[in-house]
C-alpha cells in the first residue's frame, strides 16, 4: 500500500514538472515572437537632437545673431545656419543606420521671422527649409502667427512633417480646419517601440494676435492628451512645445505621464557645465539653468527639461534609455555649438543661393551709417540698450516730422518700444554702413505706429508693467524708451518697482524733462502690436480715446532717422537704471 501511494506521488511530481516545462518552453516561444512587448529586459535607447527660435537665421551669423560679414567668416566667427543643422541631423541619422542609437529630430517651433529671409520670401522659405532638415515632429511658435492664419495655412500645406498642438481649438477658423495638418499629438517608433509627442504653445499668443483662433491651459490639455496615448499603450511621451523655460517645468512637474519636455519660446540656454547666472545678469547667453534641467514629480519621478537657446546658434542633444514598462531609467546630453568647427551642407547651401539674388538686392541698399555699435537682440529685454533708443527716437523724430505740434515742436515726446521686438545688433564695420538688411534683420515685424493719449496713470502702469516681465521668460514686453527716465527697484513688489519717472514735454518752446503727473495727459508713440494689448499692455483710455496712425511704420521711421542724420552715434543715457534697495 505504502508503495503504491509512493508511485502515485511520483507520477503526480512527473506531471507537474512536465506541465511546468511545457509551459516554460511556449512563455520562451511567445517571447521569442514578441521580443519587445514580453521581454522585461528589453530597453529602449535614442537620442534627441531639437532646436527652437530658429527665427529666419537659416544662413550662418555673428555672434550677436546677426548678418555674418565676409570678415566675419574669413575669421570663424560665425555660428548656426541651416546648412549646419543639416550636418549634425544628418550625422546622426547615418550613425543609426549604422548600428548607432535612433535618432529623434524635434523643432520646438518660431521659425519665423527675423531676417530678411524672411520678409522677402515669408512661409514659402520656411516651409522649403524644413522640409530639407525633415524634423521628425514640428510645433508651432507664437510667431507662425505673424502673417495672419493666411500665412500659417499656407505654411501648414507645404511642410511635410507632423505639427501638433494639443491646447488649440481652431474650429472657428475654417481655412485652418481645413488644412488637417494640426494634431494634438503624434505617434513615432523606434525598434518597434512606440512614442508619442504631444504639442502645446503659449496661451499668451492669443493677446498678441486677431484671429479666432483659442488657447486653453497647457498643462491640462496635455493631460487630457496624454491619458488618450496611454490607453493606446503608449508608455513613453515627450511634450514638445512653445511656452517658456519656467512653463516647461511646470509642465514635467504637473503632467505625470509626460517623460520628457522639449521647450522653447524663452530662448533660455542650458549648461550643466557652467555655473547658473544670477537672475539679474543681462547676458543673453547667461546659464538659466542646467541641461538637461530635472524636475522630480511627487511620485519621485524624474523628468527632463531642454531648451536650445535661439538664432540656431546651438543645436540640443538628449540621450535617453527607457526600460520596457517605459519608465525613464537614464538620460544625459548638452548643447552642441554650431560654430566654425561644424561643418556645413553643400545642397543647403546651394539652396540659400536660390533664394540669395533677392537677398542681395534689397538688402545692400545703405540707408544710413553709425560711429557705434548698435547693441540689440536680448539684452534689450533685460535694460536699456543703445540701440533700443535709437528706434524709440526714430518714433519721436517721425512724428516731429509730421508738424502735428502746431506752435510746439512736437505733440508727442514719448515713444515705447518693446525690447522683444529688437531682435539682433547691428555692427559697426569699417565703412560704418548701415544697410536695409540690417535695418530689416533688427525690426522684422512690420508694425505700424500710432500716437495714443493716455493718462500719466496709464503711463504709470504701462511702465509698472514693463518691469514685471522683465525677469520672466516672456519678457519681451520690457519696454526700451524716448522722452522718459525712469528708475526699477527690483527689491520692491512688483506693481511697486517704479521709484522715479520723468517725461520729456512736447508743448514747451524748450524741451525739458519733469517729474510723471498721474492726472495728466500724454500723447505716446507705439506700436499697433502694443496697441492692441501685445505683452499684456493696456494704452487706450476708456474714455475721450484718441489714437492716429503715423505716416510711417517702425521701419519707415528708422529709415527716415537714418537717412536724415549723417552719422549715428547713440548711446546708454540712463533711460533705464535698474537699482536694489
Amino acid at each position: 500500500m505504502m508503495q503504491a501511494l509512493e508511485r502515485a506521488r511520483v507520477g503526480v511530481f512527473k506531471m507537474r514538472l512536465l506541465c511546468i516545462f511545457e509551459f516554460c518552453m511556449a512563455f520562451a516561444a511567445l517571447i521569442r515572437a514578441n521580443p519587445i512587448e514580453n521581454s522585461i529586459n528589453q530597453v529602449t535607447e535614442f537620442t534627441i537632437i531639437h532646436n527652437n527660435d530658429i527665427h529666419a537665421r537659416f544662413e550662418q551669423t555673428n555672434k550677436y545673431g546677426a548678418v555674418c560679414t565676409q570678415e566675419d567668416a574669413n575669421m570663424n566667427k560665425c555660428f548656426g545656419g541651416v546648412a549646419r543643422i543639416a550636418h549634425v541631423v544628418r550625422k546622426y541619422r547615418e550613425e543609426a543606420k549604422n548600428g548607432g542609437n535612433p535618432v529623434l529630430y524635434l523643432n520646438a517651433g518660431d521659425t519665423f521671422t527675423g531676417t530678411l529671409w524672411f520678409t522677402i520670401f515669408k512661409d514659402k522659405i520656411a516651409s522649403t527649409l524644413l522640409n530639407k532638415l525633415q524634423p521628425d515632429v514640428l510645433c508651432l511658435g507664437n510667431h507662425e502667427f505673424d502673417e495672419d492664419i493666411e500665412g500659417l495655412v499656407s505654411f501648414l500645406n507645404a511642410v511635410d512633417s507632423p505639427v501638433v498642438v494639443s491646447n488649440l481649438d481652431y474650429s472657428k477658423e475654417p481655412d485652418l480646419a481645413a488644412t488637417n495638418k494640426l494634431s494634438n499629438s503624434t505617434v513615432l517608433e523606434i525598434n518597434g517601440t512606440k512614442i508619442g509627442v504631444i504639442g502645446y504653445l503659449t496661451p499668451k499668443t492669443k493677446q498678441d494676435y486677431i484671429n479666432k483662433v483659442e488657447f486653453n491651459e497647457e498643462i491640462t490639455s496635455i493631460n487630457a492628451e496624454a491619458a488618450k496615448l496611454k490607453a493606446q499603450g503608449i508608455n513613453i511621451i515627450i511634450a514638445l512645445g512653445h511656452s517658456g523655460y519656467q512653463k516647461d517645468q511646470e509642465i514635467a512637474r504637473d503632467c505625470p505621464d509626460v517623460d520628457i519636455v522639449i521647450g522653447g519660446h524663452s530662448h533660455t540656454y542650458l549648461d550643466a557645465n557652467q555655473p547658473v547666472a544670477d537672475k539679474n545678469d543681462a547676458n543673453p547667453e547667461a546659464v538659466r539653468g542646467p541641461y538637461p534641467t530635472t524636475v522630480v514629480q511627487k511620485s519621485g519621478k524624474k523628468v527632463p527639461v531642454v531648451q536650445a537657446y535661439t538664432n540656431t546658434k546651438y543645436l540640443g542633444k538628449l540621450q535617453v534609455k527607457f526600460d520596457a514598462f517605459g519608465n525613464l531609467i537614464q538620460f544625459a546630453g548638452e548643447p552642441i555649438l554650431l560654430n566654425a568647427s561644424v561643418a556645413q551642407e553643400q545642397d543647403m547651401l546651394d539652396l540659400l543661393d536660390t533664394f540669395r539674388p533677392n537677398i542681395t538686392a534689397k538688402g545692400k541698399q545703405v540707408i544710413g551709417h553709425t560711429k557705434v555699435h548698435l547693441e540689440g537682440g536680448s539684452i534689450c529685454r533685460l535694460r536699456e540698450c543703445n540701440l533700443g533708443n535709437l528706434i524709440a527716437d526714430s518714433m519721436v523724430y517721425s512724428r516731429m516730422l509730421e508738424n502735428k505740434g502746431g506752435e510746439y515742436w512736437t505733440d508727442a515726446a514719448i515713444a515705447l518700444i518693446a525690447g522683444g521686438g529688437i531682435r539682433t545688433s547691428i555692427k559697426k564695420i569699417a565703412d560704418g554702413s548701415i544697410t536695409f538688411r540690417d535695418m530689416a534683420d533688427t525690426i522684422p515685424f512690420e508694425n505700424r505706429l500710432l500716437v495714443t493719449r493716455i493718462s500719466g496713470k496709464t503711463l504709470l502702469n504701462a511702465l509698472e508693467h514693463s518691469a514685471s516681465v522683465r525677469n520672466k521668460d516672456s519678457n519681451g514686453g520690457f519696454q526700451q524708451l524716448s522722452g522718459i527716465r525712469v528708475e526699477y527697484n527690483y527689491d520692491m513688489p512688483e506693481g511697486q518697482r517704479v521709484t522715479s519717472a520723468l517725461v520729456l514735454c512736447a508743448q514747451c518752446s524748450v524741451p525739458s524733462y519733469s517729474k510723471l503727473n498721474e492726472t495728466d495727459f500724454y500723447n505716446v508713440i507705439v506700436t499697433d502690436f502694443l496697441l492692441n494689448g501685445g505683452d499684456g499692455f493696456n494704452l487706450i483710455e476708456k474714455q475721450d480715446q484718441f489714437t492716429e496712425l503715423l505716416e510711417n511704420d517702425d521701419k519707415g521711421a528708422l529709415q527716415q532717422y537714418l537717412e536724415g542724420h549723417s552719422f549715428i552715434y547713440t548711446g546708454m543715457e540712463n533711460r533705464i537704471v535698474i537699482t536694489k534697495s
